[in-house]
């Protein structure tokens, strides 16, 4: 009969698994979760992806994954402190509730940008930019003689 995986079997599997792809020392992880260093090498070995593990972007995974706990614990934080300040209602104890929705304001924009769901930096229309429309200029003034292929350019940039 196979034996179990006593690592697999663990509770903090995730973390022991993050560990690993995460290039922690094996004695180190063995120490923290009391399970022997045999056990995590064949499970790293076994059960653990090859790929994952192989991905230069496996740690910047695992590392944005660490900064969005960070933020959360700091929102959480922030949140708990603007209660205080409103239950509070001394300013000189807590402050402003007003700073306190800064920084969350600030921390929600934080998160929408690093999930993607905003851009960190604002959109510039190209076709609103001076070179553009120098060049457009030129362009037409160039196509002007030929005037199927101005028409056709027009066409295609309008």
């Amino acid at each position: 009969m196979a034996r179990i995986c006593t690592v697999c079997a663990h509770s903090d599997v995730e973390e022991i698994d993050r560990r690993l792809v995460s290039g922690d020392s094996i004695a180190g992880i063995a120490r923290d979760f009391a399970v022997s260093e045999d056990s995590l090498r064949r499970h790293f070995d076994n059960h653990v992806s090859k790929i994952l593990s192989a991905s230069p972007s496996a740690k910047d995974i695992i590392n944005g994954d660490n900064l969005l706990d960070q933020l959360q614990a700091a929102r959480d934080k922030a949140l708990a402190l603007l209660d205080m300040a409103i239950a509070a209602g001394d300013t000189k104890v807590y402050g402003p509730p007003s700073s306190y929705l800064s920084e969350i304001r600030q921390q929600i924009k934080l998160w929408a940008e690093l999930e993607g769901k905003i851009a960190a930096q604002p959109t510039i229309n190209v076709l609103l930019l001076p070179e553009w429309l120098t060049l457009r200029e030129q362009i037409v003034a160039a196509l002007r003689p030929y005037p199927e292929a101005l028409e056709a350019v027009r066409n295609a940039i309008s």
